[in-house]
């Protein structure tokens, strides 16, 4: 009920005015901070000790950080990740990452790139499954369920900017995860 032309307050609004509110808020930003600076500090062994903390903290709130592309060590080259699906019948098709125009696809895809980039490091590895498991989800339709799936990367040199791009075929693509498919799988059981 309204008295005097006041909306009561918000449930953001209270937390926010309270003194557990206000100190559960700094606390949170200091320890948004902290995890921040922590990760960028210079490769040593007390950052990488602190990483093992903060690495949770980092991607749960989608705030790591690669420098990698800029000087003095920019990445030289990119890396594709595909999967190859075998079905029961034999047959097999390529279920490659989704690709947008070029335009507005970009800033959808960004996180299907950095998923990719994960893919392709053996510091992820416990992303193959269930990456693999997707990429069969994908293809299954009635007629064909995927049994196996392969996942494979290749790569592609980065030419620096402003030298020209020589003709260079890239590298044969590397298997390095593969698993059975089972029926729980594509319904949603770990398997």
């Amino acid at each position: 009920m309204r008295t005097g032309g006041r909306r009561p307050a918000s449930f953001q609004e209270r937390f926010e005015r309270s003194p557990g509110g206000r100190i559960l808020i700094s606390l949170f930003v200091v320890v948004t901070l902290l995890t921040v600076l922590t990760a960028n500090l210079p490769a040593s062994h007390l950052q990488s000790l602190l990483m093992k903390a903060d690495h949770p903290f980092l991607n749960a709130f989608d705030l790591s950080q690669n420098w990698g592309v800029f000087a003095p060590d920019p990445r030289q080259q990119t890396v594709d990740v595909f999967a190859q699906v075998t079905f029961a019948d034999g047959s097999q098709e390529t279920w490659h990452i989704p690709a947008r125009n070029a335009v507005v696809g970009e800033y959808i895809d960004y996180r299907w790139r950095k998923w990719e980039e994960w893919m392709a490091s053996s510091s992820y590895a416990f992303l193959y499954k269930p990456g693999a498991i997707y990429a069969a989800r994908q293809l299954a339709t009635p007629d064909r369920r995927p049994v196996r799936v392969a996942l494979f990367d290749q790569s592609h040199p980065i030419t620096p900017p402003g030298q020209p791009s020589p003709v260079t075929v890239p590298a044969p693509p590397h298997q390095f995860y593969t698993t059975r498919i089972t029926e729980a799988m594509l319904h949603g059981a770990a398997g």
